[in-house]
């Protein structure tokens, strides 16, 4: 038991984890005035009295000389006029990064209240045991794991610490800004208004959790919390009790197709929903248990994040 324990913790290690532009636009009706000569055309108004003209979202008065961009207020001789914003719908992989973006870094500053459950899972299709160690010790490992069914739901209140929030340890929600990391990312608008964006990085070994500073050590975990090589490293060679019975392990953890799809509201940029999914291959190449057996072989393991019910 103590050497299918032990074997199982490398396992159950890895899954702990701490086109182009569309606009909007509304004709107000084409309706002429001759005593103030107001003419409403697709979006456009213009009024002798005042020299007032609005179009695509921008407010130019003469008495002042003032232009207010979409979504910002300009006051001048005591009117205000408020521009209306534009929507852009996200298209290229750089516009849906940038959304994500956006969105993710506004909640880590507005700090909403959320629910949050995390669990991980050995998926039997995607199971590979090529080795008779590996074999006997994996179903071992889900009970060294939070499954589905066992998950506890977070009750985060507005204004708690956003710390385990993706991305761990940061003040921003995502720190990538590669976009050849990013292998496939979509965007479609959902029937009640909402964009849902879907991103699938790239596959990378061994990648490292955001630790400090600006960027994070890896494309991974610059959108997602991965496990630390480090930590596992550190079991395998310095806890005594593993150490007397592993040794020599050889291993690597490949993330692949990790997927991030959220929901958010456009006219706002808030979460409605998020969910992470991680999926990690596990490559035990060489090991030795007890000096006598080969510790050889692979299994995938999927780590699940879910966020709902954000109110700000």
């Amino acid at each position: 038991m103590a050497l299918l324990m032990t074997l199982t913790l490398i396992f159950s290690l890895a899954a702990c984890t701490g086109g182009s532009n569309k606009e909007t636009t509304t004709a107000a009706g084409e309706t002429t005035t001759a005593a103030g000569e107001t003419t409403t055309a697709a979006g456009e108004t213009t009024t002798a009295a005042g020299e007032t003209t609005t179009a695509a979202g921008e407010t130019t008065t003469a008495a002042g000389e003032t232009t207010t961009a979409a979504g910002e207020t300009t006051t001048a001789i005591g009117e205000t006029t408020t521009a209306v914003p534009v929507t852009a719908f996200p298209t290229t992989k750089a516009q849906i990064l940038a959304a994500y973006t956006t969105v993710m870094n506004k909640a880590k500053v507005d700090k909403p209240a959320y629910n949050k459950v995390e669990f991980q899972a050995l998926p039997k299709a995607d199971q590979h045991m090529d080795g008779a160690v590996i074999s006997a010790i994996l179903p071992l490992a889900t009970s060294f794991m939070t499954q589905e069914k066992d998950a506890t739901v977070e009750n985060n209140p507005k204004g708690s610490d956003m710390k385990w929030f993706p991305v761990g340890k940061s003040t921003k929600g995502c720190l990538l800004t590669n976009v050849n990391a990013i292998k496939t990312a979509t965007c479609v608008k959902l029937a009640n208004g909402d964009y849902k964006i879907t991103i699938i990085l790239k596959d990378e070994v061994n990648p490292e959790p955001y630790s400090s500073g600006p960027t994070a050590p890896s494309y991974v975990g610059a959108m997602f919390d991965p496990i630390e090589r480090a930590s596992i490293d550190d079991t395998l060679k310095n806890d005594s009790t593993v150490n007397k019975v592993v040794k020599d392990v050889n291993f690597s953890l490949t993330y692949q197709n990790s997927t991030a799809v959220l929901e958010y509201n456009p006219k706002t940029n808030q979460v409605v929903t998020l969910n992470q999914n991680m999926y990690t291959f596990i490559d035990i190449q060489s090991g030795k248990v007890l000096l006598l057996f080969t510790a050889v072989g692979t299994a995938v393991l999927t780590n699940t994040m879910k966020i709902w019910n954000v109110k700000y």
